[in-house]
């Protein structure tokens, strides 16, 4: 027993320098990395300032602006980003974007979710404070938005299950919530936010009345990352035709943000601590307007087969063999989880390897070792289970 507590413990060890997880897939895989205060301010190479979040900034980050001007993040200092711009892109929604449908009157209004996976954070304004565990009035504003939906006929799903505290976990507590919510088979799925930043970057005017901008964000680490970014820019193309500069741009950033569960999940982050409550609720309300502008009011395409069923999902091709861009499709697969169980079975090989040559001194006595752990130990460890059994 001694000694199979001491490989254990060399296999924890390893593990955690490794970074493979003993049960769930890798805490990289699903993080996503923000500033619980302050904000980075990313310039470009003449000094004007291109973004201000509270997403932390990483090299190789991406940031497509209002004006749709793509820029890559070079140089990360502190709390503030170096960027360059690297082209001008389409203003419409790409070509082999397959979210965008024409309308269906009479299909059934499909299933859409909201939740919030920083169930804590507020707006000064109105609390006070630019957070509240427990109850945040980022879920308040969550309801605004489902009540504009459900007015448009949709059937939504409004999760406001706690995932605080607002660490780097909140990501893996909200994944939970995220899988239970796609077993519902929604069209789309929509982590809601508040972002960090001064007020004038997220403020605007619109029919009138004030209302905060809106960053979408897609996550780099996500394995179908070019799917999820075709959807945002689908969704920015429709919402800038309707309502000019209700979306300030899409942060294409470090992170999953669980967008690796369905190609129609997407973060939203809905004005900064300083807007009003009010201003962010009316701009959600705006965004629900533009909603049947890229899902139609049939949500999924004939072309997206169980896709925003919780599990990953891989991307099989961007056209059919007729060429029509919106009959792509997309099937569920476990890939990644084998993957880190093949990787954890390695590691869990190298340990005993490891283990015995320490405590033997030779690679012939750990031989000798390990074929007697076989022969007698592991046997009477089954021996005794049977026993139990009987």
């Amino acid at each position: 027993m001694r000694y199979l507590m001491k490989l254990l413990l060399i296999i924890v060890v390893l593990l955690s320098f490794t970074g493979l997880p003993v049960i769930a897939t890798g805490a990289e895989s699903i993080t996503g990395d923000e500033l619980v205060s302050g904000y980075v301010t990313l310039i470009d190479d003449r000094g004007l300032i291109v973004l201000q979040t509270g997403h932390e900034v990483h090299l190789g980050d991406e940031y497509i602006s209002e004006d749709n001007i793509l820029y890559e993040v070079t140089a990360v200092e502190g709390t503030l980003a170096r960027c360059r711009s690297i082209e001008k892109i389409s203003s419409q929604a790409p070509d082999n974007a397959i979210f965008v449908q024409a309308p269906v009157p009479e299909a059934p209004k499909p299933i859409i979710a909201i939740y919030h996976s920083h169930t804590d954070e507020s707006y000064i304004p109105n609390e006070g404070t630019p957070t509240q565990p427990g109850k945040g009035s980022i879920m308040v504003v969550g309801d605004a938005f489902e009540k504009k939906l459900t007015e448009l006929g949709y059937q939504v799903q409004h999760s406001k299950t706690l995932h605080d505290p607002h660490d780097a976990n909140a990501y893996h507590r909200s994944r939970r919530t995220a899988m239970k919510l796609l077993q519902q088979q929604p069209a789309a799925i929509f982590d809601v936010h508040r972002d960090s930043a001064p007020l004038r970057v997220y403020s605007t005017t619109i029919n009138g009345e004030n209302v905060s901008k809106l960053l979408l964000v897609v996550g780099r680490q996500n394995q179908n990352r070019k799917t999820t970014l075709d959807y945002a820019r689908s969704i920015k193309a429709a919402t800038d035709a309707k309502y000019p500069s209700l979306i300030r741009g899409i942060f294409i950033a470090h992170g999953n943000y669980n967008q690796d569960l369905s190609p129609r999940a997407l973060l939203i982050e809905v004005g900064t601590q300083y807007n009003s409550r009010e201003a962010a609720e009316r701009s959600l309300s705006l965004f629900a307007d533009v909603v049947p502008s890229f899902l139609g009011p049939g949500g999924n395409s004939s072309g997206v087969a169980e896709a925003s069923q919780a599990g990953t999902y891989t991307e099989i091709n961007d056209t059919n063999p007729s060429g029509n861009p919106a009959a792509a499709s997309y099937v569920p697969t476990d890939a990644a989880p084998g993957y880190d169980l093949l990787g954890m079975a390695l590691v869990v090989v190298g340990g005993i390897v490891i283990f015995l040559f320490l405590s033997t001194g030779s690679w012939q006595e750990a031989k000798k070792k390990l074929k007697n752990f076989f022969k007698y130990e592991f046997a009477n460890f089954l021996g005794s289970r049977k026993k139990r059994k009987e």
